[in-house]
């Protein structure tokens, strides 16, 4: 009998174990299920945006041949490097951010109102400012490469008149 009672206590202890380890083991389960599930449904954009370097470096070039920026192409985002400083109480802001960009994160806004566009895919901006004014802007959902040219385009003759004045 007292053999039978030992048998009970030792298989009731490698039970607790075992359950032990299961609740372990579905725990990592879980975690890997949900790295996986993030990482599979990656977009072109965000698989690009991963990688090491740009895709394309354009230059934004004066009607002299000068160089006004330098931009970096990662997928949906553009990284703009400005040759000079720019001042941000003058043409740049009022008319490129506040008139020209806004004109497209209006039209962005109002096709999200409509359901043919996604919040996260609103065209928006940061500024890098720096000594002198802002050094530079992160430009994110750009979406056509009609709109990239655009966008270029405008920022070029912008800069021409700032860096003019």
């Amino acid at each position: 009998m007292q053999r039978l009672l030992e048998l009970r206590k030792a298989l009731q202890e490698r039970v607790a174990q075992l359950q032990r380890e299961l609740e372990l083991y579905s725990a990592m389960l879980s975690v890997l299920d949900k790295a996986i599930g993030e990482g599979s449904f990656s977009t072109a954009a965000q698989a690009a945006a991963a990688r090491e370097g740009p895709e394309a470096v354009e230059e934004v070039r004066g009607r002299g041949g000068e160089v006004y920026a330098t931009v970096e192409v990662y997928g949906d985002r553009l990284h703009i490097k400005f040759a000079r400083p720019v001042r941000l109480d003058g043409l740049f802001k009022r008319f490129f951010l506040d008139k020209f960009l806004q004109k497209y994160r209006s039209e962005d806004a109002e096709a999200v109102r409509q359901g043919s566009l996604r919040q996260e895919e609103v065209l928006r901006y940061e500024l890098e400012e720096g000594e002198g004014g802002v050094v530079g802007m992160r430009l994110y959902n750009y979406r056509t490469e009609e709109r990239k040219r655009e966008i270029l385009r405008v920022l070029r003759w912008t800069l021409e008149k700032v860096y003019s004045a």
